[in-house]
Parts: C-alpha cells; sequence; structure tokens
C-alpha cells in the first residue's frame, strides 16, 4: 500500500511538472481610454486571484499611464500564466489599434503600442499587440476637434486633432461597465451662500444680507463653489462665458479658465454628447486655445493638473479660477492639502454609482470593449471571455471604484448610444440603493 501511494506521488508530481512545462504564457493588452487604465490597475489583481492564478503581481510606470499585472499557474486557464497589461492613451485609440489604422509609436505595424514590459520593468514601453480597445464611447461618437498645446498650460507643442468618428464596423464589442465623469474647480473658484440663519433661503447664493431675507450676518463669506449647472456648464466651455461674476455678482469675480480635454479622448467625446448639444439643443464646445482662458489637454491627469493652478500665472498649472471635467473618481486624488482642486456637484448631485444607476445624474457613457476576434488566439479567447464577464458583476467592481463606477446590468436608467438621453429600463441585476 505504501508502495502504491509513492508511485501515486510520484505519478502526480510528474505530471505537475509537465503541466507548468507545457503552461503557455498568454498576453492580453488592453488599450485606449485612461479612465480604463485606472479601472484595470485596481481591478485585474482581482481577477487574476479569482481565477485560480498564484504569484499575482502588478506595477505601473512613473508616468502613470501604463500598467501591467500577471499571475501564474491559472486553474481556470488550463494552467497558463497570463499577464494583462493596460494603458491609457486615448479612446479613439481603442478602435486604431484593433485596426491598424495609425501607428503612433513607430512600431513594427499599427497593430502594436508601447506598453509595459512586464512586472519586474514597468518603465520600459515596448511594443505589444493590442488584444482590447477600451473606450468611454462608441467609435462613431469621435467627431470633436481640438487645437492647442498637447498639456494645455505646461505647454508640450502643437496638438491638432480633427475626427470624422472611427470606423468600428469590423471589430465585435461588450458593455460591461457605465463609465461616471465630473466636474472639478480650483479652490479659488468662489462665491457668497446664505447661512442657516436665513431660513429656507439657506444655501442660495447671495450678494448682501437683503438676499438672504435681512438677518445681518446671513450672507456667509465667498468660499469654494460646490455646484455646477448644465447652463453654466454650456456658457464656460462654449467660451461665451469670461468671467465668474457673469453669473451674479454673487461670484467672486475673475477670470474663468476652462481646462477641456484634446479630441479622441472619450471623456471629451462624452462631455460634447452628454452636456453641451448631444440632445439637440446646447453649444459647441471651444475648439482653439486661448491662452489664459482655454486649455486643452492630453489626458484626464493633465486636466486635474489644469485646473491645481494657485497663483496668476500658468508656469506649473493653470490661473486660478479654473475649472474642468474628468472621470469621477478623479475626486478620490483631489482631497489632499497639496491639491488646489474641489470635485463639484452637476446640477446638484455628484456622480456616484448610487445616484448614476438610479436616474438622478445623466454625465456618464456605456463603456465599449473592442475586440477583432479574428486576431484572438485560441489561448487568449477564455481569458477574453472570462474578463469581460468578470467586468459585468457588480460585486467585482473593486472598493476603491465602488463609490463611482456601475455595472451595465445594475443600471435602472440605462442609454443605447451617446446621442440618446437615459431612460427607465429596469435593472437586469438590480442592487441596493
Amino acid at each position: 500500500m505504501k508502495k502504491s501511494i509513492k508511485t501515486l506521488a510520484a505519478t502526480a508530481a510528474v505530471l505537475a511538472m509537465a503541466g507548468a512545462a507545457h503552461a503557455a504564457n498568454v498576453d492580453i493588452n488592453i488599450y485606449g481610454a485612461s479612465a480604463q487604465y485606472l479601472f484595470w490597475n485596481d481591478a485585474a489583481d482581482n481577477f487574476l486571484i479569482a481565477k485560480g492564478c498564484t504569484g499575482v503581481t502588478q506595477a505601473a510606470d512613473s508616468s502613470g499611464k501604463h500598467g501591467v499585472t500577471s499571475g501564474n499557474s491559472c486553474t481556470a486557464f488550463g494552467g497558463n500564466n497570463v499577464t494583462i497589461r493596460y494603458s491609457g492613451k486615448a479612446s479613439y485609440e481603442s478602435v486604431r489599434s484593433l485596426t491598424a489604422s495609425s501607428n503612433p509609436d513607430g512600431c513594427a505595424n499599427g497593430y502594436l503600442r508601447k506598453m509595459a514590459n512586464s512586472v519586474a520593468d514597468p518603465n520600459n514601453l515596448t511594443c505589444q499587440t493590442v488584444t482590447l480597445g477600451a473606450s468611454d464611447v462608441a467609435g462613431e461618437a469621435f467627431v470633436q476637434e481640438s487645437h492647442g498645446q498637447k498639456f494645455g498650460p505646461r505647454a508640450g507643442g502643437d496638438w491638432n486633432v480633427t475626427l470624422t468618428g472611427e470606423d468600428a464596423s469590423s471589430l465585435t464589442h461588450t458593455n460591461p461597465l457605465v463609465v461616471p465623469f465630473g466636474f472639478f474647480v480650483n479652490n479659488a473658484v468662489t462665491a457668497k451662500k446664505c447661512t442657516t440663519a436665513a431660513g429656507m433661503l439657506a444655501g442660495e447664493y447671495c450678494a448682501a444680507d437683503a438676499d438672504c431675507g435681512g438677518t445681518a450676518g446671513s450672507c456667509g463669506a465667498a468660499s469654494t463653489i460646490d455646484n455646477i449647472t448644465r447652463l453654466q456648464a454650456v456658457n464656460i466651455f462654449s467660451g461665451t462665458a469670461s468671467d465668474w461674476s457673469d453669473f451674479g455678482a454673487y461670484f467672486t469675480a475673475q477670470p474663468i479658465v476652462a481646462c477641456i480635454r484634446h479630441a479622441g479622448s472619450g471623456t471629451a467625446a462624452a462631455f460634447d454628447w452628454s452636456v453641451m448639444r448631444g440632445n439637440g439643443w446646447g453649444n459647441a464646445v471651444a475648439t482653439w486655445e486661448d491662452a489664459g482662458r482655454i486649455w486643452f489637454n492630453e489626458s484626464a491627469g493633465d486636466s486635474i493638473k489644469c485646473v491645481n493652478g494657485n497663483s496668476t500665472t500658468a508656469t506649473t498649472g493653470s490661473l486660478i479660477g479654473a475649472i474642468g471635467y474628468a472621470d469621477a473618481d478623479q475626486a478620490t486624488g483631489v482631497a489632499g492639502t497639496s491639491q488646489n482642486v474641489k470635485a463639484v456637484k452637476y446640477n446638484g448631485a455628484f456622480g456616484t454609482r448610487f445616484n448614476i444607476r438610479n436616474g438622478l445624474y445623466d454625465f456618464w457613457t456605456t463603456q465599449w470593449i473592442y475586440e477583432d476576434p479574428a486576431r484572438t488566439t485560441a489561448a487568449q479567447r477564455p481569458v477574453v471571455d472570462a474578463l469581460t464577464a468578470y467586468a459585468a458583476i457588480p460585486g467585482n467592481v473593486p472598493s476603491t471604484k465602488a463609490k463611482y463606477w456601475a455595472t451595465a446590468d445594475e443600471m435602472k436608467f440605462f442609454k443605447g448610444g451617446e446621442a440618446e438621453y437615459p431612460f427607465f429600463s429596469g435593472a437586469i441585476d438590480p442592487q441596493t440603493p
């Protein structure tokens, strides 16, 4: 009996070594939207652990735009080793990288993009074949243009983009997630409001005590604003309004500095369709830089830096008085004392997961994950399918994103495309609240 046990143990060891020897290295490279970089930087390790991978490790490059997560001997994938790379550039690159319609990184062909080489060497950006393209909007929604410095007030050279839509007709797609956006202002954007001494008028804008009912001291001192309306946003980002006092004497008079995303960004397209004019009324987003007043920025991080000014010069940030928009979960990184940025409500609500799925907030889009199935290998297929399925489950949203990000299945109010306004449809996978 002991001999049999030893034989079985030896046989198992041999089989284990044989399995390890034949384990394949499977690469899944996700490229496009900057918001997706932030999401998968939190979710990729959870995914691999859930799929029985061992030795899961991850790293990001120093720019904060390229990440990589690796796991070994993944039981859900036949014992293969899996590496997931994710890079945030711009959403329109999702389609271009899968159709080889451009080659911005000078790689061997247009299907390749520079991404983090490995967990051990994340700052070494090497040409990798893109497996999945991540976009905040459908390819056809990229019909914007922008002309200005690449990094706004931080220069970077002229950057001119004119888009007429990205043809994604040859690709398949899934829509597992909902991408939230929000507004951010410089702390110096201030206004006066009625205090609790004003009773029912508490919280309303005021220029003097008389506006709050006359009680002495009921019009409080100016403080950073906490809300922006669609009417204000349309007039600010079209370049129509130029001073905060244009919205009334309640606001501290100072020039408005609009921090806008360059065309090609999913955030820029979402803003164009969801806020500015997507439903048939509003105004066009400004398309040309006006130094000191209108700046374009390549990434979400660049936009926050544009808003984060503390002087009247633009040498290291922006002029005070700036306002911009970005992924709503950027709010988790702007509350520190080193930041002069504050997340504000839009039409009276924050872009949180609860507000979005329950129909209280409309500045969001459905995520588009594009794929060219003909280029997906047999070894990649089960990982790709598992990855998109994992992202669609409400309970799998990483805890660091769970306040803002929602899955499509939990949405009670939904829209099928950028030109549609959200409508009540009922959730496929209802959540509370």
